[in-house]
């Protein structure tokens, strides 16, 4: 009768064990992700104390909007293979941010934000690991220079510095697009996740730059990323198309591109 107890007590620890280690957590770190949806980067701050933070950081514009949503262990609710953390944003909106593993060190997110039963919207982007400072602030860190000198800048359209999202390497990264009308140019793309700060570069001369009405085509020197840059004008302030590199003269590395114009101070 003791064996039996024994055992049947060893067996529930057994199963206690087992669900607790099913159970995802969330680790403490930070995670950072670009919804191509909004242009804007996603940072989420996980604390051990506790209390922690969604930073939304709009990219048009050189970075300079920033939304803080703070959330604490009582928002985040996790099952065997996803957490849910829910908060309430402006005008009494609901948010969720569904969670789940990708490879080692991200997170497949589906957001959607809603008001009662009403839904707005509804996007899914990857958080991966940053274990140092983010890549917006690295990259205001050494480059907020070219923000300022793009807003003194009165070059005439489409001439100019544009800031967005491409796909390189199938994933949305950070890209800026110095377009002169007659000094060279470049295209540089920042990628999440990197511990320094780095830059992957497509240099081309003012020759090699071919505007036809709403197209523009560009040559550049890189041999495997970017040497060749289609974009088309949708705005006045908007330009989108794709990149891609030739190989055995066959395109290749082929990937998306939206930018908008970092706009001249206006005048006070």
């Amino acid at each position: 009768m003791r064996t039996s107890l024994l055992l049947f007590v060893v067996i529930l620890l057994s199963l206690s064990s087992h669900s607790n280690a099913s159970q995802m957590e969330l680790p403490a770190g930070l995670w950072e992700g670009i919804s191509e949806d909004e242009l804007t980067f996603r940072l989420l701050q996980i604390n051990e104390n506790g209390e922690h933070s969604l930073f939304e950081i709009v990219i048009p514009g050189g970075l300079k909007k920033v939304r803080r949503t703070t959330f604490t262990n009582n928002d985040i609710t996790c099952v065997e293979n996803r957490c849910t953390i829910k908060t309430i944003i402006e005008d009494d909106v609901t948010r969720t941010l569904t969670l789940s593993p990708y490879l080692d060190r991200g997170f497949k997110v589906l957001e959607s934000s809603y008001r009662e039963e009403e839904s707005y919207i509804s996007q899914t982007y990857l958080l991966v690991k940053q274990d140092a400072t983010s890549t917006p602030r690295k990259f205001l860190e050494n480059r907020k220079q070219l923000i300022l000198d793009a807003e003194q800048s009165s070059a005439k359209h489409p001439f100019g510095t544009w800031i967005g999202v491409m796909q390189y390497l199938d994933r949305p990264e950070l890209a800026l697009l110095q377009l002169n009308e007659n000094e060279p140019g470049l295209l540089r793309v920042y990628r999440k996740g990197e511990n320094t700060f780095n830059e992957v570069e497509s240099h081309f001369s003012a020759d090699n730059i071919s505007i036809d009405g709403r197209l523009i085509d560009i040559k550049a020197s890189h041999t495997t990323f970017a040497s060749n840059i289609m974009l088309f004008i949708q705005t006045e302030n908007m330009i989108s198309g794709f990149t891609y590199a030739l190989h055995k003269g066959y395109p290749a590395a082929m990937g998306t591109i939206t930018l908008l114009r970092i706009e001249p101070a206006k005048p006070r």
